[in-house]
C-alpha cells in the first residue's frame, strides 16, 4: 500500500474507533474534523534503478583503456576549473507512482517521429512539478509497470492533460535506453533516459552514490556519439570536442578525502567518479556540468547543510577535474 492510502486508512481506523467508544460507554458521539487532505507528493528519493550490469551500475575496471585523445579533451573539459551542479533550475525531479496515481493524456509537440508516451495514458502524481529551468525536466518510476517515463519540457495544461516537448519511457531494469529501438531514446540529447546518472537527494544525505554520474557538456561533438549514446545534439565540430556517451572517470589513485575544504558532496561526487565514472549525456551552457535530482517545494533540501553546496550551480571546485580521464569504451576495454 501507498503512503498515500495508508494514510486515510489509519485515519478512518481512528474514527471506527472512536464510535465504538461511544458505543460501549453511551452518549452522542463527539464531533469529528474532517479527514485532512493529503499532501502534495513527494518525489522518491530511494532506489536503484536499471540493470546491475548496465552502463550505469556496472563499475569500471581496473586499468582501463584510455582514449587516445583522452589529455586533449580532459584540459578542454576542466578549463573552467569546476563541473556546474545543476541542483534547482536545471535539476530533475523525480516522483514515484503507483496503482492510485492519476492516468493522464500527454502530447509532444515536437515533430520528431513516434512518441512513445502518447500511445496511452501516463502516470503523472497530482502536484507534480517540472523543473523551473528551461529544459522542463520530469521523471516518474512506475515499479509496478517496470517503468521509468522522462519528459523534456513539461508542462501541465489542465488535470488531466500534459504538454511535452519530448516524452519516453525505459524498462526499469533494463540499460537506460528505450526498448523499442524505433524509438528515438530518452528525453535527453543522447537518446539516454533522464533519470540515468542522476545523483539522487538519499544518495546526497548518505553520502555514497553507488553508480555512475551523469554530465553535461557544452563541448559536446556534433556528429560523433557513443554507446550507451544513441545520438547526440552537440553543434562543437572541432578537435576539443567530446562524443556523448564517453564515460569519464577520476583518477581512483587520489585520496580525495584528504583535499582541504573538500565538502562532503564533492566527496560523494569524486568517489562515484573513481569507481563509477559518469557519461556525456547532453549539452548545457558550462564545459562541464553534473546532474542532481530537484528537492520538492517544501521538502528538506540537503544541498546547502548537508553536501555543502551553497547555490545553484555550485561549481564543486576541490573537486580535481584535471585529473579526469577519458575511457575508449563503456566497459574499460
Amino acid at each position: 500500500m501507498s503512503a498515500a492510502p495508508r494514510r486515510r486508512a489509519l485515519r478512518w481506523a481512528a474514527l471506527a474507533a472512536a464510535l465504538l467508544t461511544v458505543a460501549v460507554c453511551g452518549g452522542a458521539p463527539a464531533p469529528q474534523p474532517e479527514p485532512e487532505p493529503d499532501p502534495a507528493p513527494v518525489p522518491d528519493s530511494g532506489g536503484l534503478p536499471f540493470a546491475s550490469d548496465s552502463p550505469w551500475n556496472l563499475p569500471i575496471p581496473d586499468s582501463p583503456v584510455l582514449d587516445g585523445d583522452s589529455e586533449a579533451i580532459v584540459a578542454a573539459l576542466a578549463r573552467d576549473g569546476g563541473a556546474s551542479a545543476l541542483l534547482y533550475d536545471f535539476g530533475v525531479p523525480v516522483y514515484e507512482a503507483d496503482a492510485d496515481t492519476p492516468r493522464v493524456t500527454v502530447t509532444c509537440t515536437q515533430d520528431w517521429g513516434q512518441c512513445p508516451v502518447e500511445a496511452e495514458e501516463v502516470p503523472i502524481p497530482a502536484g507534480a512539478q517540472a523543473a523551473p529551468g528551461d529544459d522542463g525536466a520530469l521523471v516518474v518510476i512506475d515499479r509496478q509497470a517496470g517503468r521509468v517515463y522522462d519528459f523534456w519540457q513539461a508542462r501541465e495544461l489542465n488535470s488531466g492533460q500534459w504538454s511535452v516537448s519530448w516524452g519516453t519511457w525505459a524498462d526499469y531494469d533494463g540499460w537506460g535506453n528505450a526498448p523499442d529501438e524505433a524509438v528515438d531514446g530518452g528525453a535527453t540529447g543522447a537518446g539516454i533516459n533522464l533519470l540515468a546518472g542522476v545523483v539522487r537527494l538519499r544518495e546526497i544525505r548518505d553520502g555514497v552514490i553507488p553508480h555512475a554520474l551523469a554530465f553535461a557538456s557544452s563541448l559536446s561533438c556534433a556528429d560523433e556519439f557513443r554507446y550507451p549514446a544513441t545520438k547526440t545534439d552537440g553543434n562543437v565540430d572541432d578537435g576539443t570536442c567530446v562524443p556523448q556517451g564517453s564515460r569519464l572517470q577520476l583518477d581512483p589513485s587520489i585520496d580525495v578525502r584528504s583535499i582541504p575544504d573538500i565538502t562532503p558532496g564533492e566527496i560523494a561526487v569524486a568517489e562515484a567518479l573513481q569507481t563509477h565514472g559518469g557519461y556525456v549525456r547532453d549539452v548545457s551552457g558550462s564545459a562541464l556540468a553534473v546532474a542532481f535530482e530537484a528537492p520538492a517545494e517544501g521538502e528538506e533540501n540537503p544541498y546547502p547543510e548537508v553536501a555543502g553546496f551553497p547555490w545553484d550551480y555550485y561549481d564543486m571546485p576541490h573537486i580535481p577535474w584535471d585529473r579526469l580521464r577519458v575511457l575508449r569504451a563503456w566497459d574499460g576495454g
